[in-house]
């Protein structure tokens, strides 16, 4: 018997599903850098662990906001929709 009220299965836009593997991706590549600084750092690798940190520097903060405008732009979209 079919029921009157079941609601269709709803799919995300590929937006929602880009940003989610932008997410993912990003937040593997941190662990990588927290990794190899760790292990920079356990072998008395200075320069190594110097290169980790200024290029985190430079690029975590602008790509947080980045990602942070494309989460905002695909809820945005998904409550459109």
């Amino acid at each position: 018997m079919k029921r009157p009220y079941m609601k269709r299965q709803y799919r995300q836009s590929w937006l929602m599903d880009f940003t989610g593997n932008v997410m993912k991706y990003f937040a593997l590549g941190l662990l990588g850098c927290t990794i190899t600084y760790v292990v920079a750092f356990a072998l008395d690798l200075c320069l190594v662990a110097e290169a980790i940190v200024v290029g985190l520097e430079l690029f975590l903060v602008r790509s947080l906001v980045l990602l942070g405008c494309l989460w905002a732009i695909a809820v945005i979209h998904e409550s459109i929709r």
